[in-house]
């Protein structure tokens, strides 16, 4: 069959190599059409590509220029009114008060906040009003970055364009571009948590969700975008687990982890510390209402891809023969935060058979639940505050609205204080299926069934 067809890749950060590079879209994609991936991060983090799908591709580095002043006004004042909007559209304060935060690294960054505050207040009073200045921004994206990759998209001449996900406003020039150029783009919705934040910053012919769940959401806080234009085509970052010839013998597992195969291991998946701020405490609490069962147990600690602070040194040093870092492998040699980062290939499989050898996760609100629950493994949802902090509770971070989803289902289980940690934990062990009964009815609500067949509707739909 002759190529026709060429897809362009745009990836802002290195989550989306992970979730869509590692998959198998590049195998369904690479039989009918060319690939090029442009992204900032560096050629470096594509190398692997090139070995795990035995593909040839033409690769451009990019830079995002900053957005015109007024541009980013526009964008910051639409995005706090439309969190306004979606505070009172849900009735859940969190939508805004987790959402809006003001930049205070300069005078200009926060006079630029603080205005979009004050338009976003009066934008908020009339959604046609929220819709005019979402416009405006769009029409005041730089004309030089509109006209550079006019010409780059002239010159490559792809068929599709495909953003692996939505929040990043320096990619809109491209978006215009393609669009005058009459070339059809799509890009994904980032998370099951995305959506009501009002982080929607590229416009594109087609949107990539999870679930029927997703849709509806796009539909209640983006009225304006037809419904035809949302495609329920799930997720290839929870495939992975599908595949069971990725799947290690516990013995080589532990041998090259330093675990003890006799003992149940239990996994403590570490937050970033802005959604866990305390989450070295929680580990010492876990570790220490469990080391008396140490003898039968072991805690795998895996630490947020993008957190290597070294917050949890002291915990780790204290209950080292019982507490077994097992840290992600991902490249941290670049700029700081999510979209400097980008992970290793050996770091699916080695999250897989973490997630296949341990009986349980625990952790505060992680997606690690979908994960344990696609092998039907509970999660248990810390769901305490560890120290008195005026700044911070767990009552608020189960506020979200993406945990909305969890209603009418018992999803996880919760360990709602200390003294209840070792029952609950032991419990779970020995009757997994007594908690969380409906974990895998949950995940179905979010995640489009079957999980295996995900990278190969995303294909079709870019074909």
């Amino acid at each position: 069959m002759p190529i026709d067809k060429h897809i362009l890749i745009i990836l802002p950060d290195g989550v989306g190599i992970k979730n869509y590079l590692h998959s198998k879209i590049i195998s369904y994609l690479k039989e009918n059409s060319k690939i090029t991936i442009w992204s900032p991060l560096p050629i470096e983090a594509f190398i692997e590509i090139k070995d795990i799908h035995k593909l040839e591709f033409q690769y451009k580095q990019i830079l995002l220029t900053p957005e015109q002043t007024i541009a980013r006004l526009y964008r910051e004042a639409v995005a706090y009114a439309r969190l306004k909007h979606n505070t009172k559209l849900k009735d859940n304060p969190t939508i805004l008060s987790t959402n809006w935060r003001i930049k205070k690294n300069s005078f200009k960054a926060r006079l630029l906040y603080n205005l979009a505050q004050i338009l976003g207040n009066y934008l908020t009073k009339n959604y046609p009003r929220i819709l005019k200045y979402e416009k405006k921004a769009i029409e005041n994206t730089s004309s030089l970055s509109i006209k550079k990759y006019t010409s780059d998209l002239k010159a490559l001449q792809p068929t599709s364009i495909f953003i692996t996900h939505q929040r990043v406003a320096g990619l809109m020039p491209i978006c215009i571009a393609a669009k005058n150029l009459n070339i059809r783009t799509a890009t994904a919705i980032f998370s099951w948590d995305n959506l009501p934040k009002a982080r929607l910053n590229v416009k594109t012919d087609q949107y990539f969700v999870w679930s029927q769940w997703m849709k509806d959401e796009m539909k209640d806080y983006y009225p304006e975008i037809p419904q035809e234009q949302v495609k329920i085509l799930g997720t290839p970052q929870f495939e992975f687990y599908s595949d069971k010839e990725r799947l290690l013998e516990r013995n080589v597992f532990a041998k090259q982890h330093g675990l003890d195969p006799q003992k149940k291991w239990i996994c403590f998946s570490g937050d970033d510390k802005l959604t866990s701020p305390h989450d070295n405490i929680f580990l010492s609490d876990v570790a220490e209402a469990l080391v008396t069962e140490k003898q039968e147990i072991q805690i795998i600690f895996r630490r947020c891809p993008v957190d290597f602070s070294e917050r949890y040194d002291e915990v780790l040093r204290t209950y080292n023969d019982f507490i077994v870092a097992i840290d992600p492998e991902w490249n941290i040699e670049t700029e700081t935060g999510w979209t400097g980062y980008f992970p290793k290939y050996i770091d699916v499989n080695m999250q897989i058979n973490l997630v296949h050898h341990c009986e349980l996760v625990i952790n505060l609100g992680s997606t690690m639940a979908v994960d344990f629950a696609t092998f039907n493994k509970p999660c248990l949802y810390l769901n305490y505050d560890p120290k008195k902090d005026n700044t911070w509770s767990t009552k608020v971070i189960y506020s979200y609205q993406h945990f909305k989803s969890m209603e009418g289902f018992d999803a996880v289980g919760w360990i709602n204080n200390k003294d209840t940690i070792k029952e609950t934990v032991l419990g779970a062990i020995d009757q997994p299926q007594s908690i969380a009964k409906e974990r895998q009815e949950w995940i179905k609500r979010i995640v489009l069934h079957p999980i295996d067949k995900n990278s190969e509707n995303i294909a079709k739909a870019l074909l």
